[in-house]
């Protein structure tokens, strides 16, 4: 009975020791932490042997206060800085939410920094990887621990003082068991079906002028996901999902192609490249409705807060005419537009050629930031050509053009690297879980000019 109180209190104060038949297994412990547990053991006068890596504890138990106690004593609480979890310092965490790192690290969800909030603000936990932190959400919603996401930081609603009991729910969840709800949470849709997805897209014709086939689809696949949609007097498909009281983000895809598909081509796949064997692939722009209905797709009220109106235009191709065309009662509340209609796989295009702004150089370095703190550091801030996001930004939204993997557009040797477009996927919908945070420098630009060069380069 001793030997379970004492593995209680280690447990929900961050020593990952097991407890055996008469003592403790401490071979989950590196060496400065072995030797930091029997200092500690010291400290608080317990009387303890060891036999190899056993520990076995020959005193009566101390009350949690004083456990609690002479650790404050003898950690600093610098935080842990990127260790594996094999080699984290236990002297450099603080007291309360020792044991939450300790077990978040146990199962997979890597930190990088932690604060207990020493009674003076909120507990917060960050990160190694976004994976991660959204791992560390599945978790917490698991165990009923109130939390609040931000860019950096997840913040922890509780009281410090209730942290170490949600590390002993932590512990009782194994390996399996975290797996499992991971695997059940994930908001993503799987590769094998976004590649499915694709393919239909790819294959449904559709120049400008000629959208009759691909609105018709893009409706069918987009409508059991969005509260209001219609098509306008000129074609372009409105539709708006509402999510709760938070920023509008409008997401932009063009639905023709430069010229029509090839009748008989076939698409030709070398691992992640897509080719056509005959004509233009048209992944400019089907990659990019690609990405917008994987996320009508995948976002919830979990990972987004507020209303996404989505706008997929016609006659893109030959001068950005559908986008002109938008009532602009429709983007009278849009606090940002991500457009998906640009080669490459890690640009943010926030200007027409470096004179034309699209947005402000602080929303650019903001939806840069969030790109590198999600694992995605080779996405950058750049100038690039013409697409609907000139149109957006002229109304005065904070808009930018993200790339969604093709290639040598408007040739027949077009291409397209898949695995690109899916992280595309995955950068919106982190765009759209830190939206709140970029509305803050999300304030309304000065109008600029419609007199966009439609000829210009993506």
């Amino acid at each position: 009975m001793q030997n379970t109180q004492w593995q209680s209190l280690f447990t929900r104060y961050g020593f990952q020791i097991t407890s055996t038949e008469k003592g403790f297994d401490l071979t989950a412990l590196n060496e400065e932490n072995s030797q930091f547990l029997k200092l500690f053991l010291q400290q608080l006068g317990v009387e303890f042997y060891m036999i190899q890596n056993d520990l076995f504890i020959d005193s009566i138990l101390v009350t949690e206060e004083i456990f609690v106690n002479k650790l404050e004593e003898m950690t600093d609480g610098r935080t842990e800085m990127l260790y594996q979890v094999s080699d984290l310092p236990f002297a450099t965490l603080d007291t309360y939410i020792a044991g939450m790192v300790t077990q978040l690290n146990r199962l997979g969800c890597m930190t990088a920094i932690s604060c207990d909030g020493h009674d003076k603000h909120s507990a917060s936990i960050g990160f190694q990887t976004a994976e991660g932190r959204k791992k560390a959400h599945v978790l917490f919603d698991f165990i009923d621990l109130p939390y609040q996401h931000h860019i950096r930081q997840t913040r922890l609603r509780v009281n410090r003082k209730d942290l170490p009991t949600f590390a002993e729910k932590l512990s009782e969840i194994s390996l399996d068991q975290a797996a499992q709800r991971y695997e059940e949470s994930n908001a993503f849709i799987s590769v094998i079906e976004f590649e499915a997805q694709l393919e239909t897209l790819l294959s449904i014709p559709g120049a400008s002028g000629n959208e009759g086939q691909i609105r018709k689809h893009v409706i069918e696949e987009i409508k059991p996901y969005v509260d209001k949609i219609a098509i306008d007097h000129y074609g372009n498909i409105l539709a708006t999902k509402r999510f709760g009281n938070g920023p509008t983000v409008l997401l932009n895809a063009h639905l023709d192609t430069v010229e029509e598909i090839s009748h008989d081509r076939k698409i030709l796949k070398e691992e992640n490249i897509w080719r056509s064997s005959e004509g233009i692939l048209g992944a400019d722009d089907r990659a990019g409705i690609n990405v917008i209905l994987a996320t009508a797709k995948s976002v919830t009220e979990k990972n987004f807060k507020g209303t996404i109106k989505y706008i997929f235009t016609v006659e893109e191709e030959i001068g950005l005419v559908g986008a002109y065309e938008v009532n602009e009662t429709f983007l009278w509340d849009v606090d940002m537009a991500f457009v998906i209609d640009r080669r490459g796989n890690g640009d943010i295009v926030t200007s027409r050629g470096g004179i034309s702004p699209f947005c402000t150089e602080r929303f650019g370095q903001r939806v840069e930031r969030i790109a590198k703190q999600s694992g995605m550091s080779h996405w950058k801030t750049t100038a690039g050509g013409s697409s609907d996001t000139a149109i957006w930004a002229s109304h005065g939204i904070q808009s930018v053009n993200l790339s969604a993997g093709y290639n040598f557009e408007h040739t027949d040797k077009e291409q397209l690297d898949v695995k690109a477009n899916y992280e595309t996927y995955e950068l919106v919908l982190e765009l759209l879980e830190n939206a709140q945070r970029l509305k803050e420098s999300a304030t309304r630009m000065m109008r600029v000019s419609k007199n966009i060069d439609s000829n210009m380069a993506k």
